[in-house]
Parts: C-alpha cells; structure tokens; sequence
C-alpha cells in the first residue's frame, strides 16, 4: 500500500472512531447553588450554559441569594448509552464544588444585604420616562425601558411595589401593542448588543454578536470586572441571501446605535451613578467577615454582588 493510500486509509478509521465517539472530548457543565427563603440550599446545573445563563438572572430578578455561576470541565469519552449518567456524575461534581467553595456564612452574609430595603431612586426617572412611552407603542423603546427597570429593581433603586406596577405596565402595553408588520425572508437572524464604559476612557463603546451565548459571556465577564454596562437589546431580522449578513448585522450595529443615543445613555448613566442603598459600612463589615473565614471563592463571590449592586468597581 502505498504512502497516500495509507493515509487516507488511517483518516477513514480516525473518521470513523470519532463517529463512534472513541475519543475524549472536553465536557463542561454550568452552575450555581442558590438559597429558597426556607434556607434550603438548590442547586441549578446543566451542560447548556446560555439555559443556566437565563435561569440565573430569573433567580437574580426574584431576589435569591445566589453564588456566581461557576463551570467544572473535564475530558471523557462519551458513549450514547452512557451520556445520561456521565453528565449527572459532572453534575455532582461542580455541586460539591459549590458546597466546598461557598459555606453558609456566604448565605447568611448575602441575605443580610439583600434585606437591606430599597431606596427608591430610581423611581422618578423611570415615571418621567415610562410618561413619555405611554401611548406610543414603540416596541423597541418599550425593550430599552424595560430593561431600564429590571436593573434599578436588581441595584436596589426600586421598591417592589413600584417595581410591580411597571413590570404590569410593561406587559400590559405589549398586549395592546399590535406587532409591526414584517416581511419574512428566507434566513433569520436574531442579534444581541450592550453599550459599555469603558473604565481608562469612561466613555461608551458598543459590542454586538449574532451568538446569544457569546454575547452574555462577554456580559458576564463585564460583571465580574465591575465594567458598567446597559441592559442587553436584541432585535430578529430577515434576509434574502446568506452571503447579506454581513450587511444586516452591519444594519444592526447602526440601529444599536440609534436607539441608544444621547437621552437614552444619559437615563442609564444617571441610573448607574445613584448612591448605593447599602451603606459603605454595612458593605465593609460584610466583606470583612467573609475574609475572615478564609474562603477565596465565597469573597470573590461577595464583591461580584457589591460590583453588580455599583457598591464598588474594581
């Protein structure tokens, strides 16, 4: 047999073991553990990281005492009869990572400053602006409100009534919105975009994928770094030719930018300049406590909440 012949002879078996997934592959799965008001400890894992990155900030929206997600990875051959059981067993193991790496003094230390109530900052900015929206019904102004209100709700700037009655608001005008009339194409596309501050500048730059996942990922990261961000936007568009993406995501990129001009960049930075609701000292004492018990990850943990909360930005 002859060299080439070979070769292509040994890429046939190689193709065929990997078919039959003879190989190990890189296996990651997603989570975070989370406290019911009961103080029962949950746990919420999957291998889908864009699911765990959605349920995550619908706990964050419910108030839950929550730990940052975390990921475990390892490599392992996966077998369809087995691929059930393997990935519970990866399961396990991020939870008892989790356990290790958050004690109840982290709990405890987070509901304690969760519970501290609401300032209610936000609220005339948010009536003055939801003024100017009602009647309207611009769908895509109403998304950046929206947006607007679930994050001086989470910063604490919001009491929760009032955060009720504009979350009732919001959909109960996008019940009576009647949807614009859109043209359906051969390919669809739905983008995601955020506006970031840059911390040696401060001024705003914009970031925008087609990859949702992507998209949060780099989100995440801006919340771990303390970088202050706007809300995400997404918007679906339709598209006669693959080969035109490029010029729809150049499209929106520019409608991105339309949309959150002057007023709207000036109500978001009004919102993240407000004074924090938790006090300095209450902050500092908490921080100082979980120091104390020596557990890297449950501080670490702490001052993602304090960066999310704009009690600090480093």
């Amino acid at each position: 047999m002859t060299t080439s012949l070979r070769d292509v002879s040994s890429a046939q078996m190689v193709n065929k073991l990997a078919e039959m997934n003879c190989f190990e592959q890189e296996c990651s799965v997603y989570g975070y553990a989370w406290k019911r008001e009961n103080g029962k400890r949950m746990y919420s894992m999957s291998d889908d990281e864009l699911l765990i990155q959605r349920t995550y900030e619908e706990h964050v929206l419910e108030g839950c005492s929550l730990t940052p997600v975390q990921q475990w990875s390892t490599r392992a051959i996966i077998k369809e009869e087995t691929q059930e059981d393997l990935f519970f067993y990866f399961k396990l193991q991020l939870a008892e990572q989790l356990r290790d790496q958050f004690p109840d003094v982290y709990f405890d230390t987070l509901y304690q400053l969760q519970n501290i109530p609401a300032d209610n900052q936000a609220e005339e900015l948010l009536l003055e602006w939801q003024e100017e929206l009602d009647g309207y019904f611009d769908e895509e102004e109403l998304y950046l409100f929206a947006g607007a209100v679930d994050y001086a709700y989470v910063t604490k700037h919001l009491l929760d009534w009032r955060y009720d009655q504009l979350c009732k608001w919001i959909k109960l005008t996008k019940k009576q919105m009647m949807r614009k009339m859109q043209v359906h194409d051969n390919f669809e596309r739905t983008f995601y975009g955020v506006a970031y501050q840059s911390k040696t500048t401060g001024t705003y730059a914009f970031v925008c994928n087609a990859n949702e996942k992507s998209l949060y990922n780099k989100v995440k990261e801006m919340d771990e770094q303390g970088i202050l961000h706007t809300p995400v936007y997404q918007k679906t568009y339709w598209y006669n030719r693959s080969n035109d993406l490029p010029k729809v995501r150049k499209q929106f990129e520019a409608d991105l930018k339309e949309l959150m001009d002057d007023t709207y960049m000036h109500r978001i930075v009004k919102l993240q300049s407000l004074p924090s609701a938790i006090p300095e000292e209450v902050w500092a004492d908490a921080l100082k406590q979980m120091e104390y018990h020596n557990s890297v990850s449950a501080v670490e943990g702490l001052r993602y909440w304090a960066r999310r909360w704009n009690i600090i930005s480093e």
